[in-house]
């Protein structure tokens, strides 16, 4: 039985690649429905390359929440280097003119990585309502911990009628 990846009730058929939920007022896409009261998948890796650093905002806003909490704790180690390499460059071209070049080019880095740190907070926001202001090891294997915690979760049924055990139970307890 096809159901609603969102509230586990049974859905109808629309066309050929939608479904329809009467509880959601939703059309929803066959390729997130469900069978039998299952729940909607999350989608995550538990890790995410520097390389994703340099994508274009509208690529990294498909990247799951734990990249972005990920890529954010790079991005923010990466500013803090090239800030850190700017004042050296500086305090060193104060005695000598040939370092003015490295410390541009360290201040271009930290303006880039201060814009990239800028999206994906802005995209953490959306989704998180807030952005955490450390993101340590512990506070992603925490994350990814309470991901894995909530696949536990079973489906979304709602009992209608009580178990046949609950009932002799109730029919002995009234008859005391």
């Amino acid at each position: 039985m096809k159901t609603c990846p969102y509230c586990g009730s049974k859905i109808e058929k629309i066309n050929q690649d939608y479904y329809y939920c009467d509880f959601c007022s939703m059309k929803l896409d066959e390729r997130i429905v469900k069978e039998n009261h299952e729940r909607i998948d999350v989608r995550f890796r538990d890790f995410a390359f520097a390389s994703y650093i340099d994508r274009t905002t509208p690529e990294i806003m498909t990247l799951s929440t734990f990249e972005l909490l990920y890529l954010l704790k790079m991005i923010r180690k990466e500013r803090k280097d090239m800030y850190h390499y700017m004042h050296v460059f500086r305090r060193a071209g104060e005695e000598s003119n040939e370092f003015i070049e490295a410390e541009k080019e360290s201040g271009g880095d930290y303006l880039y990585f201060t814009k990239k740190a800028f999206v994906v907070e802005n995209i953490i926001r959306t989704r998180l309502g807030y952005v955490p202001e450390r993101i340590t090891e512990n506070y992603l294997v925490n994350y990814l911990q309470n991901i894995k915690n909530d696949k536990k979760t079973g489906p979304m049924m709602i009992r209608t009628q009580r178990k046949e055990l609950n009932k002799k139970a109730f029919i002995e307890n009234k008859s005391k």
